[in-house]
């Protein structure tokens, strides 16, 4: 149930104008049963239906047939909804904007309610997969040991469990749920209850100590000692390592725990010969998706593919998510990109609109069009991606989230780097409320954090 104000002063806009919802029938019910009420100072209508939004001012520039021309983000609003092949605008649901809705609409950052930033920062926190159960949100990300920065992580990353009252943060570490290596957590929900893990690992890595010279530490002196420090790393570790993915599950964010399943042998699927400089490379997957209500799974990864190791994104699919035989890769790409391709696929989650028979699918992933992570430069970009049956997916041409950072009181930052994203979601409702990304503030320093920042929306959690 949802209450909005009319106030006197749009007197001379029509009441349909201002309201919007999926079910576009109950909405025309409403609008002709207003038109007959007399206009007063202000007028409290009381909406029931499933989906609504705020009045916001409509583009003549953002023209639609269908609500697939506005991502299934938002609804395809015309004068004269009885000719499907008549033009109307784009109305943006909660959370979304841009002429396609296909933009984030972020608000600036609370510094108290910012994420996960660990005592000291003497670790690094990489990415945050959040699910909610009994009153707290639980994130699940990857924690870089010993003072040491992002280009440690395939030996110092392992994955913990943070835990806050309210979706923003703050966050609080709590609970090691696998140590090094282990990173590209990806935490969901299964239908029956079950909280399953997905994660990139391999037992008995020994995690360097970043507190001693020529390390890669995220106080390394030189940008040029770091970065040949991280190179080295890359070579020996990166190349030779195997990063296979596993899954694992629990009755809640808590535990306990089932011993991890392989579920993507990296050795297998996402081998590649990297002709520039003679070697094999094995990279991790970044698994992530959204289990259905028939337990079956649907899946993105990324892949390494070509001299370069382009990072091309795929689908993959399990008839059920606890058979890890029944987890199938497809390795034909999903979009075709340019520069270096798309990876971190976000969770997925999905909307319906009222002229779309059946259910949307929604995915961010960080955009690699411009640069090259793996080339040593990150690019702090993202983009949305949706699909209609889970199989055809589109790209976006325009950046959902980019570098650039706001916070309350007015100050702002431009990172280095801003990537794993994850979209947080309302835990009664299913809709998006929050950006999860990694934070790379500069080039000079590889320590790296993990910012929640919030999404416009109707009601604001707490």
């Amino acid at each position: 149930m949802y209450q909005f104000l009319w106030n006197e002063e749009h007197h001379d806009v029509p009441l349909c104008d201002c309201l919007f919802m999926v079910n576009r029938r109950r909405l025309q019910m409403i609008c002709s049963a207003a038109a007959a009420l007399p206009r007063i100072a202000a007028l409290l209508l009381v909406l029931p239906c499933d989906y609504v939004w705020t009045s916001k001012p409509l583009r003549k520039d953002s023209e639609c047939i269908t609500s697939v021309d506005c991502a299934m983000n938002g609804e395809c609003i015309k004068s004269n909804p009885s000719d499907a092949q008549s033009r109307g605008i784009c109305h943006c649901y909660d959370g979304w904007k841009g002429k396609t809705c296909e933009v984030l609409d972020l608000l600036p950052v609370d510094p108290a309610q910012a994420g996960l930033k660990l005592p000291n920062n003497d670790s690094s926190t990489w990415g945050g997969s959040v699910v909610y159960r009994d009153g707290l949100f639980h994130m699940f990300a990857s924690e870089i040991l010993n003072n040491c920065g992002l280009y440690a992580w395939t030996t110092n990353s392992q994955v913990i469990r943070a835990v806050s009252e309210a979706p923003y943060g703050p966050y609080r570490k709590v609970q090691v749920i696998l140590p090094p290596f282990a990173h590209d957590a990806n935490v969901m929900e299964a239908p029956t209850g079950e909280v399953v893990l997905y994660v990139t690992a391999l037992a008995g890595v020994k995690p360097r100590d970043c507190r001693t010279p020529h390390s890669v530490s995220h106080n390394a002196s030189t940008t040029t000692a770091r970065r040949q420090a991280a190179e080295d790393d890359a070579t020996k570790n990166s190349t030779s390592l195997p990063k296979d993915t596993y899954m694992m599950w629990a009755p809640h964010p808590e535990g306990p725990w089932s011993e991890p399943v392989l579920v993507l042998n990296s050795t297998i699927w996402n081998t590649d010969y990297w002709a520039k400089n003679h070697r094999f490379a094995k990279c991790d997957s970044n698994l992530n998706g959204i289990i259905l209500d028939d337990q079956s799974f649907l899946g993105l990864w990324r892949r390494c593919e070509g001299e370069n190791l382009l990072t091309i994104p795929h689908t993959l699919t399990a008839t059920s998510w606890r058979n890890a035989s029944s987890y199938q890769p497809n390795i034909d790409p999903l979009f075709v990109l340019g520069g270096s391709g798309a990876e971190d696929p976000s969770n997925v989650w999905t909307t319906t609109t009222s002229d779309i028979v059946g259910q949307a699918y929604h995915a961010i992933f960080h955009d690699e069009q411009s640069t090259r992570c793996m080339l040593g430069q990150c690019s702090a970009n993202g983009r949305h991606a949706f699909s209609l049956d889970g199989k055809s997916w589109r790209y976006s041409s325009v950046d959902a989230y980019q570098r650039n950072v706001s916070f309350v009181g007015g100050t702002s930052i431009s990172v280095d780097t801003r990537a794993r994203p994850h979209i947080i979601l309302d835990p009664h409702t299913g809709r998006p409320i929050a950006l999860s990304t990694g934070l790379k503030e500069t080039d000079a320093s590889g320590y790296v954090w993990t910012l929640i920042q919030p999404m416009r929306t109707l009601h604001q959690p707490h």
